[in-house]
């Protein structure tokens, strides 16, 4: 798919559903949703249309076209906006909690789609391995943050989530400064927190519809199964990292 068709789709996510929830909120919200969310998709594309360089198979073989697989993940990126836009906003009885769970979990699920018709179907490239750790970060920054203005997860479990993606992306740059070229792709223990992550978080949705404790419920769902699987995906990336070749 050419990126005219991503751009336009992108767009078209974003607005479609930033302006009719920020109109339900207060018609006055519609301009400065419609704005927000216009400045984040114009971000994203510009990341987007800059990867055009990285465009290559993991061997070296240039491909000419995006493709499903990292078109799915850009789309993952530009929803994190109008999802947060969901999240702030006020909305009558739970739209808004309602809203959040059933688009943010389709959203959620393309993380597993993309990486799924890339290995299947391909094309697999340096792009791709690239943006898809960072979509990830994107994605589960605004899905802590959101869960949390939500009352889905408590503070610290949003803090732990936000802190598991962001350490990361915010360390990248000190470990090519200091020459080293780790392979950008999840760890076992990445991916295995990252669908724990996606059990909690509905595990708590259920318990926050049921009436239940989320607070209790966080600590006894997500305390064991997230807290050590963050450490060892920590330790893994350092190891990773101390391991890589050193550019010359």
């Amino acid at each position: 798919m050419s990126l005219a068709i991503w751009l336009a789709a992108g767009l078209v996510l974003t607005e479609a559903l930033a302006v009719p929830v920020a109109r339900v909120h207060a018609p006055s919200a519609m301009a400065p949703a419609a704005a927000v969310t216009l400045g984040w998709w114009l971000l994203i594309a510009l990341v987007f249309i800059a990867g055009a360089a990285l465009l290559d198979t993991p061997d070296g073989t240039p491909v000419d076209h995006y493709g499903l697989p990292n078109g799915l993940t850009a789309l993952r990126a530009w929803a994190c906006a109008p999802l947060l836009v969901v999240a702030v906003l006020s909305l009558p009885d739970r739209l808004g909690l309602l809203l959040w769970v059933f688009v943010g979990g389709a959203v959620g699920m393309l993380d597993a789609v993309d990486g799924i018709v890339a290995r299947r179907y391909g094309p697999v490239t340096v792009l791709g391995k690239a943006m898809d750790p960072f979509g990830d970060a994107l994605f589960f920054l605004a899905a802590a943050l959101g869960c949390y203005l939500l009352g889905i997860v408590p503070l610290w479990l949003a803090a732990l989530i936000a802190f598991r993606y962001a350490a990361p992306v915010l360390a990248t740059p000190f470990v090519f400064l200091a020459r080293r070229r780790p392979e950008l792709v999840h760890t076992v223990w990445g991916r295995r927190n990252t669908l724990l992550t996606g059990f909690v978080i509905f595990v708590l949705v259920l318990v926050l519809f049921a009436g239940g404790p989320v607070w209790l419920a966080a600590l006894i769902v997500a305390l064991p199964s997230l807290v050590p699987t963050t450490i060892l995906h920590f330790a893994s990336l350092i190891r990773r990292a101390a391991d890589a070749p050193v550019a010359r």
